[in-house]
């Protein structure tokens, strides 16, 4: 019977460390703001950063649903179709040589530059955003998915015919458990990219989101207003991109 191994406990002192480092700059903060060394026009105090999550109506955790809502629909349709795009572009000679040329050019646009275009196609509308979300990342992630799928190891190729795999099943046996294991760091990257253009179609389209409240914070001049947005964010980027890490890692067990 097989005995599963337990990973190892971390060590006490780097679970202190871990603490320490999350704290050290609520402490710079607090203490900065303590001494008077930086005046509210740059660094608002702390308490009124907490005000500021009940000053405002709609309540600031309302905006903050919408924009992890947003982000979450975007991300995952894009990290969807960003793999099928990609294997479908390995597997297709003919869809290689008509897709791969757009796909090099599109993944080079900043994902920035294209929200003009869908405000003017889509208005305000919450599909127009997840769209936005959508073309932003998936594009990377088809290139990543094909570079991965065509530098297959000489040793699996040579596995694949002395076993006589099929060219049927590599999708479900070989591609996508080595895109699992190989495409992380470029998911994790693209989800830097689904944050960014999600806060800039608020920034520029949108009467809810963490995006909206810093532009009208940004044009009455409250910087705890713009402080406690970007907290938030912050937060919500560290959560997702935990959740992401560790369902993948679960994906990948075999490792």
């Amino acid at each position: 019977m097989a005995v599963s191994e337990k990973q190892p406990k971390m060590p006490v002192s780097h679970r202190v460390l871990a603490v320490a480092g999350f704290l050290i700059a609520p402490a710079l903060w607090i203490a900065l703001k303590h001494f008077g060394l930086v005046s509210d026009r740059y660094l608002p105090s702390p308490d009124a950063v907490i005000r500021a999550c009940w000053e405002l109506e709609p309540n600031i955790f309302v905006h903050l649903a919408f924009t992890a809502f947003r982000l979450a629909c975007g991300f995952v349709a894009g990290v969807g179709t960003g793999i099928l795009l990609g294997i479908a572009v390995t597997r297709s000679k003919i869809l290689s040589y008509l897709i791969s040329p757009m796909l090099d050019s599109m993944r080079s646009i900043p994902a920035m530059a294209i929200v003009p275009f869908f405000l003017l196609w889509f208005g305000f509308s919450e599909e127009g955003k997840i769209l936005l979300v959508v073309t932003g990342i998936a594009f990377n992630i088809a290139v990543a998915v094909n570079q991965v799928l065509r530098e297959i190891p000489e040793k699996h190729r040579i596995m694949f015919k002395s076993f006589g795999i099929k060219a049927s099943s590599m999708t479900r046996d070989y591609s996508i458990p080595r895109i699992l294991e190989t495409l992380l760091p470029t998911i994790r990257f693209s989800l830097s990219t689904a944050i960014g253009v999600v806060i800039v179609s608020e920034l520029l389209g949108s009467q809810v989101g963490l995006g909206y409240v810093v532009q009208t914070a940004r044009s009455t001049f409250s910087m705890h207003v713009i402080f406690l947005a970007t907290i938030l964010l912050g937060i919500l980027s560290a959560i997702v991109d935990r959740v992401v890490t560790t369902l993948w890692n679960r994906a990948v067990y075999w490792r």
